[in-house]
């Protein structure tokens, strides 16, 4: 059932039979949820009870979008991942950029939920609500960049015409702080979700760009409040010119840099790394930056 924002339907793979399903989304279990992290929240509630161990089959895996993937609205390609993670043993969720919570919704769904494992290797291909479960054996050991070239070639599709999200060796070998990687270097890494993919078998997802296929109540109204969001996001200097990298050293500064997981903070070389750095100043007529990572 269609509404605002959504498609009203999840995709469930149970990756041990082989077999993929449809579920509708009901209204009052959207307007409740929400999507995202609501709905994958829902999910591990309903479905993981106590004492099952992260890389247990019966653990579940849930990429969901929300209502703004694919709306146009600047910054809605997130999509979220929850699952039991191996870092706590408990509830996990991490959200990723890039394109594919758009592509979800462009290609027929406002999420999956993996459960069970596959017999070996596979990736989930999804197009234009069509879904197939893929030997993925010949991307075994591959790093995510090698595994996203060689499936656009396999697939015979160009860079943006796909958003694939996966994991390399780590993820594959169920280290427990690997992420799930995709689009050139976007990651849902909290809680070593990776590691559950790896768990499961599965290698990557690929969905497909396309037309939208869900409705926008006020399309106008909403475009006008995407520009009056992007107009203010530009007021916060440091973080529109440069990203939170703009604040690195202004992490280092305040002694709370993260370095060597955690063992330390003295990192003399973080000038580097800074965003200000990647990115010379020259080309934005930005004033100086103080230590609190803040214009003057």
């Amino acid at each position: 059932m269609r509404m605002c924002g959504y498609l009203g339907e999840i995709l469930r793979v149970d990756l041990s039979k082989r077999e993929m399903s449809v579920e509708e989304l009901s209204h009052p279990f959207i307007e409740k949820w929400v999507g995202g992290a609501g709905f994958g929240a829902y999910y591990l509630y309903k479905e993981v009870p106590a004492g099952v161990e992260w890389s247990d089959p019966e653990n579940r895996m849930v990429w969901t979008t929300g209502p703004l993937a694919g709306s146009g609205v600047s910054g809605a390609g997130t999509f979220n991942v929850a699952a039991k993670g191996p870092m706590t043993n408990l509830a996990a969720c991490s959200q990723a950029n890039g394109y594919f919570g758009a592509y979800l919704k462009f290609s027929g769904f406002d999420g999956i939920i993996f459960q069970g494992k596959a017999s070996h290797l596979v990736y989930l291909w999804i197009k234009d609500g069509k879904t197939e479960l893929r030997d993925a054996r010949h991307l075994a050991g591959k790093d995510i960049w090698e595994m996203e070239d060689t499936l656009r070639e396999e697939l015979g599709v160009k860079e943006r015409d796909v958003s694939i999200y996966g994991i390399g060796p780590a993820g594959e070998n169920c280290v427990r702080y690997a992420a799930i990687v995709g689009d050139r270097g976007h990651l849902a890494a909290h809680n070593g979700l990776g590691a559950v993919m790896g768990s499961k078998n599965v290698k990557a997802v690929v969905t497909y760009g396309g037309k939208r296929n869900f409705t926008v109540k006020d399309p106008e109204r909403l475009k006008e409040k995407n520009n009056a969001m992007f107009q203010h996001a530009k007021t916060f200097g440091t973080f529109y010119q440069w990203g939170t990298g703009g604040g690195f050293s202004a992490l280092y500064g305040i002694g709370c840099l993260p370095v060597k997981n955690y063992t330390t903070d003295i990192f003399p070389e973080h000038e580097q790394m800074n965003g200000q750095y990647m990115r010379p100043i020259s080309k934005f007529d930005l004033s100086p930056v103080t230590s609190a990572g803040l214009p003057m």
